[in-house]
């Protein structure tokens, strides 16, 4: 007979299993019974195991019970797995999602899973028949991650690395993130490492760049936490004609120049240059196209001129006229023999 009830007990038992994974309840706020209760600190998504000792009261005292383990999750209490024992033998045992892992033998319980932020406690409910749920234990779980910078808009728009802007526009960057926990700051830093603002509670970082021109500095701004997952930056591009510039002072010499050809520092917020071209300003000379070079990442780039075999390339005054989508922009540079310095002009 008894052994019938049993059996008829482990039947209803194995019938209610997925109506009781599938309820939840609300979190208690606090335990009001004597069960042993712990803190725990733990990383997001580490992989944590828990376990209950059996103690001699529960195995002398109950032949036949059921030990559920209940997660508090977002604010509702789930069961996570159960294990019923059964007189002499080892228990039989249920998890109710993958990455939970429950396991019994005839001394303990043993609980494993992947910690979540959601998570904030684990709770162990004693069952037996004809008597009321004691709970055994409870673990509050105080689950550590780190911030992480979300997305960076500037003037509403979502950056990716770059953004392209008018001149004389007035510039508005937003940076949104979750600031993890423990919570650290958010900062805002241009390029020299000034931080530019900083932030502590949740909702958007926020800072105006206001009017930019072409002749500003093209500054980046990153925003970053200690820790952060991912942090973002974004450099403002003004749309102008590209500005060149000497790397250097000195004066090249024909030979140089016919070897290794120009180098000169260009700003500009494309690298697409269609053609370069070179004239004598004295004697005035017809344009005549050279090879150029562009490297490097907006808006800072390098534009060196290939001169060789390009006969017609000698002393004197010259001007460098290079054409990008509905831009033209020149500069003028000396070419001599002599070591000296340059006298430049950039239109």
């Amino acid at each position: 007979m008894e052994k019938q009830k049993s059996l008829c007990w482990i039947v209803l038992l194995f019938f209610c299993w997925n109506f009781w994974e599938a309820s939840a309840d609300q979190c208690p706020v606090t335990e009001t019974n004597d069960a042993f209760e712990e803190i725990g600190e733990y990383k997001e998504n580490a992989d944590v195991h828990f376990s209950y000792r059996l103690t001699d009261e529960i195995r002398k005292n109950s032949q036949d019970f059921l030990i559920e383990i209940k997660l508090c999750k977002s604010d509702s209490l789930y069961t996570a797995c159960k294990c019923q024992w059964l007189s002499n033998t080892y228990p039989v045992c249920k998890s109710f999602r993958t990455e939970y892992i429950c396991e019994g033998d005839n001394t303990t319980m043993r609980f494993s899973m992947l910690i979540k932020r959601t998570y904030t406690m684990v709770k162990w409910v004693f069952f037996k028949q004809m008597s009321s749920p004691v709970v055994l234990k409870h673990t509050t779980l105080h689950v550590t991650y780190p911030a992480k910078i979300t997305s960076l808009l500037v003037n509403g728009e979502e950056s990716n690395r770059t953004h392209l802007v008018d001149q004389n526009t007035v510039v508005n960057i937003s940076c949104f993130f979750t600031s993890g926990n423990p919570p650290v700051s958010i900062r805002m830093v241009n390029d020299s490492g000034h931080v530019v603002t900083v932030k502590h509670e949740q909702g958007p970082l926020m800072m105006s760049l206001g009017v930019v021109h072409c002749h500003d500095v093209w500054p980046t701004i990153r925003c970053e936490a200690w820790g952060s997952e991912l942090n973002r930056s974004v450099t403002i591009l003004v749309k102008c004609r590209p500005q060149l510039s000497f790397i250097t002072a000195e004066v090249p010499d024909v030979k140089r120049v016919l070897e290794g050809g120009m180098t000169f520092a260009m700003k500009s917020y494309t690298s697409d240059i269609s053609r370069c071209l070179v004239n004598q300003e004295q004697p005035r000379t017809t344009m005549r196209e050279v090879k150029c070079q562009i490297i490097g990442h907006a808006p800072n780039f390098t534009l060196t001129l290939d001169f060789v075999n390009n006969s017609g390339i000698g002393e004197g005054t010259w001007t460098l006229h290079v054409t990008s989508e509905d831009w033209n922009s020149s500069i003028t540079f000396l070419i001599n023999n002599n070591t000296g310095k340059s006298e430049s002009t950039t239109y």
